[in-house]
């Protein structure tokens, strides 16, 4: 890029991240730059220098995120004062759960373990603390508030925003009904499986970046967890709370966790052509009823989770 172009781009760069809007992605495009930047809604600024001088084109729907853009690529005061670092705000996941002077930090959590039908989902994520701004600025917050086309939308900027700094482990019903059986067989339950999968994760982010603090939503005993641990006991801090999700770190893998069970279960429609019921009430006798006359009851197996009472007729 020609320096004119290189300070203009920069300009509004920093723009920007003063606003607290995440540029997700950016990349030279013919005579100029472009920057994909999204605060929920996602918006494209395109800035082109030629022989007629710097030109600007913003695309996305017609929202106060593309006006406000507009404003700030246009050299406007558009700006919004990001949130004090000491705020709270349980709706936008902005409790800090991590020590203070700590840069640097994971959170995890999963979807799917009340579910009759689908998979267990867990996920993990790194972020810094420069991060965490932006992660509210789009939308970041516990999944639970979120319907799912927020969901894969917030999903999709996530990870392009951490990249290798997240991991999510789907376990589908036939592998979660194997695990679960062998889980049984040792005198252990569904608490213990999904501790090894929290464990599993923070073992694939930690094999890649540095992380001195872990947070996890806390689910049971903390032996669930740190069983699959015990070497990292002392050299990494381990923090299990309820509602961990008041952590933007732990909020970041709820909706990631979330939208793979969502998908997941959407595939499982798609391979059955019938539609299988969330949760673990509403439907599920009608949606077994019908599954078990198409398909036989042995096919179970690859759809729901069987440690479930609604299965208890299968064990006769």
């Amino acid at each position: 890029m020609d320096n004119i172009l290189t300070n203009k781009v920069n300009a509004v760069k920093a723009a920007l991240a003063n606003a607290g809007i995440c540029c997700l992605k950016e990349k030279k495009i013919n005579y100029g730059y472009q920057l994909v930047c999204t605060s929920g809604d996602t918006v494209t600024i395109n800035i082109y220098h030629g022989k007629k001088g710097l030109s600007i084109v913003i695309q996305g729907k017609d929202t106060a995120l593309k006006k406000q853009v507009s404003a700030l690529a246009n050299g406007g005061s558009g700006v919004v004062t990001p949130a004090s670092p000491d705020s709270r705000s349980e709706t936008t996941g902005g409790e800090y759960l991590h020590p203070k002077g700590i840069s640097t930090w994971m959170g995890c959590d999963e979807s799917g373990k009340g579910d009759v039908f689908g998979p267990l989902c867990a996920a993990a994520c790194t972020i810094t603390a420069d991060e965490q701004q932006l992660l509210r600025q789009i939308g970041v917050c516990d999944s639970k508030m979120l319907d799912d086309k927020k969901i894969a939308k917030l999903a999709s900027a996530i990870k392009t925003l951490l990249k290798d700094r997240c991991t999510v482990r789907v376990i589908m019903p036939c592998e979660y009904n194997r695990l679960y059986d062998t889980m049984k067989m040792n005198h252990q339950n569904l608490n213990h499986l999904l501790g090894s999968v929290h464990a599993q994760n923070i073992r694939v982010l930690l094999s890649k970046h540095d992380c001195p603090c872990i947070i996890v939503d806390k689910f049971g005993k903390d032996e669930y967890v740190l069983a699959g641990l015990k070497d990292l006991i002392s050299t990494h801090q381990i923090i299990q709370v309820t509602k961990g999700e008041r952590d933007i770190a732990v909020a970041a893998a709820s909706i990631l966790a979330r939208q793979a069970f969502v998908q997941a279960m959407e595939e499982l429609s798609h391979t059955y052509d019938m539609t299988f019921p969330k949760g673990a009430w509403l439907g599920i006798k009608t949606a077994i009823h019908a599954f078990s006359c198409r398909y036989g009851e042995e096919q179970l197996n690859h759809v729901g989770k069987l440690n479930f009472k609604n299965f208890d007729f299968l064990r006769g």
